[in-house]
């Protein structure tokens, strides 16, 4: 297996010098065949020259003729595998490279052998020695240290492979395959190498496509090129376009939809719970978004009956899930006067993990709330990595989808804020940055809202118009059946 001081030092140039050699030779062999063609091969073709030993003479001439044609294309199969093969290496040579320099920007070092320790001359003398001594910082440097190795052990593991691949196409080569026209000989050449040459300028070709996809654009945001490649692995694994676009388009906008229906429930649920705590004066403790549930499944649970079916379920799996009070009273605190011990639901977890340790504050949340907060902050991250991706230029491009960014972002923010510690200021930060949101949506979509109202008052319209005719005509039956029951009785009015 090749190593990473292998592929550091080798030079490929020597892939391309062979490359050039080899299709010399098969131009060499083309002129040999051109020649024996007319030469030798010709004296069986005008028909001077018959009997048994003309037929025998014509079948060895056109087995030997092959011979020198197969001869052609196995030579230039091999230099196409090694011109691949160049440009194939060179690349992934340069991605170790790369590799290898992001390592060493992440404060690694990297010996010549691809050996990855921590840098600890970066650092001074302080920094260097709480690296060293505090246990939960040595594991964090630790696990990149790992992580920079394992990496760059698969980049090298990259080339090995290709290595690998190139030795089986070499020997595909030179293999006779047999069984062509004319081919009289056992273990000549290949005439059937171009084959493997072309399956290998495929391969060529899927990796520049890809390479292609992957490489983000000029003036594209991160979650832009994200969809793109969607799109395109979509595109790829159904061979429908089409669908591909259906599908992507769909995932985004119930993203944004759910993105709007959490906006619109905040801002409603933060107005109601503002104006409760302004009227009740700050009496009333702020709750944990979504904890409605949590609120009413453990109220029921406290109340149940002995024998009762939710006294038979297992305590640890409401607390687990909800999370537990007993350990939502490390965010005691005095309020108004008065000690406070919040529920799980009221709970700041982080006065929880300052006064007794993460492992409580995990306790305090509950798997709901936690998940909330990892999916929230998750979103926050990756917003402000988007918006690290727009550039001047993009911004005056589309001002309405960068400022739905902004807002989304920071309304994700808000989020995980007021999931972390739920008082007045982080629910009014939520309420204020999902309204902000939500205009910047409506302000991003207006053209596509105000089509959708256009169609509906377009809908309504010819409804309304149907509807007004069927109650005309119904009022002209309605009066002809009047004016015929009336005769009826007027004329008759004994029947």
């Amino acid at each position: 297996m090749l190593t990473y001081h292998d592929v550091m030092t080798a030079d490929f140039g020597g892939l391309s010098a062979a490359a050039d050699k080899w299709q010399e030779t098969a131009d060499e062999f083309g002129k040999v065949e051109k020649r024996y063609r007319d030469s030798v091969e010709k004296i069986t073709m005008d028909r001077t020259w018959l009997g048994d030993s003309a037929n025998a003479a014509r079948a060895n001439f056109a087995a030997t003729r092959y011979e020198y044609e197969a001869a052609q294309t196995q030579a230039k199969a091999t230099a196409t595998l090694l011109r691949n093969a160049h440009t194939h290496f060179t690349e992934l040579k340069k991605q170790l490279e790369s590799s290898r320099a992001d390592a060493i920007k992440a404060g690694m070092k990297v010996s010549d052998q691809g050996e990855v320790t921590y840098d600890y001359d970066r650092l001074t003398a302080q920094e260097r020695g709480t690296a060293m001594n505090h246990p939960g910082h040595a594991q964090e440097i630790q696990t990149a240290v790992q992580s920079w190795r394992d990496h760059l052990r698969d980049r090298v593991k990259f080339v090995d492979d290709a290595d690998n691949d190139l030795k089986k196409d070499l020997e595909a080569v030179v293999k006779d395959a047999g069984g062509n026209k004319n081919d009289a000989t056992v273990g000549g050449f290949n005439g059937d190498a171009g084959k493997v040459a072309a399956a290998d300028d495929q391969a060529k070709k899927a990796r520049t496509e890809l390479a292609s996809v992957m490489e983000m654009r000029e003036n594209e945001s991160l979650d832009d090129y994200l969809k793109r490649l969607q799109r395109e692995g979509i595109t790829r694994l159904t061979g429908n376009e089409q669908l591909a676009k259906t599908i992507t388009a769909y995932l985004a906008g119930t993203a944004k939809a759910a993105m709007v229906i959490e906006a619109l429930s905040t801002v409603g649920s933060g107005i109601f719970k503002l104006s409760k705590y302004a009227i009740q004066r700050g009496e009333v403790a702020m709750n944990a978004p979504g904890s409605m549930v949590a609120k009413f499944v453990n109220t029921k649970l406290a109340a149940a009956q002995p024998g009762s079916l939710l006294s038979k379920i297992p305590p640890n799996l409401p607390r687990a899930m909800y999370g537990s009070d007993l350990a939502a009273e490390f965010g005691a605190h005095m309020r108004k006067g008065e000690y406070f011990i919040p529920k799980s639901y009221q709970a700041n977890l982080a006065t929880v993990a300052k006064n007794g340790g993460l492992g409580q504050a995990a306790k305090a949340a509950g798997w709901l709330r936690g998940a909330g907060i990892v999916g929230s902050a998750g979103a926050t991250v990756y917003g402000v990595a988007n918006l690290a991706t727009y550039n001047t230029d993009m911004i005056k491009a589309d001002p309405a989808k960068f400022a739905t960014e902004v807002t989304g972002t920071a309304f994700n923010a808000s989020l995980t804020a007021m999931a972390v510690a739920p008082n007045p200021i982080t629910v009014g930060l939520a309420l204020g940055t999902g309204a902000a949101y939500l205009g910047a949506t409506v302000w991003d979509n207006h053209e596509e809202i105000m089509d959708a109202g256009r169609a509906a008052a377009d809908w309504t319209g010819k409804t309304a118009e149907k509807i007004g005719d069927g109650v005309s005509k119904g009022l002209d039956k309605v009066g002809d059946g009047i004016a015929s029951g009336a005769k009826k009785i007027f004329n008759n009015p004994f029947d």
